[in-house]
């Protein structure tokens, strides 16, 4: 009697395992492909230039009071040397305080704009999964393998409009 409750268990089990569907999608080149992507990735690359700019900015101000230091050198008094130099260790700390914030506002940019976009790229993803009555889908970043799971990127890229 074990037996066959054993055996039909199993059976239940290995129905119910079968009838699930796996799939596995690319999200980075689902993302890559929209077009709003393009748009952040442009605006992005605007405002790192800027930051960029702005930072050059204050490098070439620190080089010109170097320069300047190093060419009054021979007629200043040594406390007005030490004072000076401490000015310029100053001046080189704020760049690189500077440097450090700029990449952070660059990130926190990066975040904001792309947030969005993998937002209605796992949303297809949901509703094609749905649709289709899958009960897991992989992203292929993440897998080291697959096999027997069918590939949705064709029918993710249906759902967001890219026609590639």
């Amino acid at each position: 009697m074990k037996k066959l409750i054993t055996i039909i268990a199993l059976a239940f089990i290995t129905v119910a395992a079968s009838a699930q569907k796996i799939g596995h999608v690319n999200a980075q080149s689902l993302m890559l492909a929209l077009p709003d992507y393009k748009v952040a990735s442009d605006e992005l690359e605007r405002f790192a230039g800027d930051k960029k700019k702005e930072l050059e900015m204050y490098y070439t101000v620190f080089q010109n009071s170097q320069k300047e230091f190093e060419a009054a050198l021979p007629t200043l008094t040594e406390e007005i040397k030490q004072q000076r130099y401490e000015e310029l260790m100053e001046k080189q700390q704020n760049i690189q305080a500077k440097e450090g914030e700029f990449q952070q506002e660059v990130a926190t940019k990066e975040q904001k704009l792309v947030a969005p976009i993998m937002k209605k790229v796992r949303d297809a993803i949901s509703k094609v999964a749905k649709e289709n009555g899958y009960t897991y889908v992989f992203d292929q970043s993440t897998l080291l393998y697959f096999g027997e799971a069918e590939s949705l990127d064709a029918k993710v890229k249906a759902s967001l409009g890219i026609t590639e």
